[in-house]
């Protein structure tokens, strides 16, 4: 991994024009509508493992919590892991949903959908309008009843931020607040969630850790000690067992 990023390679002449406005059907088939708001529930504290940013300590969490599924990492990192020499990517789907006892919202990442009709470099990547088409249309088919939740992308050789195009695509297509950015480096490997901050925007360096849920639900903490029972590899995490409270 290296301490500071190679200068972005420039995207060919037709990438470039997708820096302009998007046609109005890319902005409304990327996100749910305005009216959506978080369902009520229970935040999965106790269900889960804290893996922690370099950037984060206890009582400086982000406001939005985010939670991985095993199945939803395991997918993030074959996909991340399927061309370790240009960046590729895709959608995470799941849920959005606020705390009933404390009214923190969190998102739990249930799924990946790797993103075809993309163009894509050692340095950038660009969902095309047929991508974004693409992607909806398998949110119908496969997860009805779940929301884009954000999305994800690979730094290969590189680290974990957000470039000037990244903060772009995330702005336009994935533009709710509760939506969130993963950046995977997978030769490290390494990963970390970007969240928005009060201002509406992700800081493009410093990235979040996440809640890993566990397969078999509530762990008792002595029980931890002996089975670590986590899948997460990424170097650049600190675990710090199971959170307190919650449900």
């Amino acid at each position: 991994m290296t301490s500071q990023p190679p200068t972005p390679q420039s995207p060919p002449a037709d990438e470039a024009a997708l820096r302009g406005p998007l046609p109005r059907e890319s902005r409304v088939r990327v996100g749910p509508p305005p009216e959506v708001e978080p369902a009520p529930g229970r935040i999965p504290l106790r269900r889960s493992l804290r893996w922690w940013s370099p950037f984060e300590a206890p009582g400086s969490e982000p406001y939005l919590a985010v939670f991985l599924t095993p199945r939803a990492y395991i997918r993030c990192c074959a996909h991340a892991g399927s061309d370790l020499e240009h960046e590729v990517g895709g959608a995470l789907v799941g849920t959005w949903r606020r705390d009933r006892a404390t009214g923190r919202p969190f998102v739990v990442v249930e799924a990946a959908l790797p993103a075809r009709h993309t163009r894509h470099g050692r340095s950038y990547l660009t969902f095309t309008h047929d991508s974004l088409v693409d992607l909806h249309d398998e949110l119908d088919a496969r997860y009805p009843d779940k929301l884009l939740v954000g999305w994800y992308h690979t730094h290969p050789g590189m680290d974990v931020f957000l470039s000037g195009y990244d903060l772009w695509l995330h702005e336009h297509f994935f533009p709710y607040p509760w939506q969130v950015a993963l950046v995977i480096e997978p030769h490290a490997p390494a990963g970390g969630f970007f969240v928005r901050g009060p201002d509406g925007q992700p800081d493009p360096r410093r990235y979040c850790g996440f809640g890993e849920l566990l397969r078999g639900g509530r762990v008792p903490q002595a029980d931890l000690a002996e089975s670590p029972r986590t899948i997460v590899a990424w170097t650049n995490l600190r675990r710090d067992g199971l959170a307190s409270g919650g449900g």
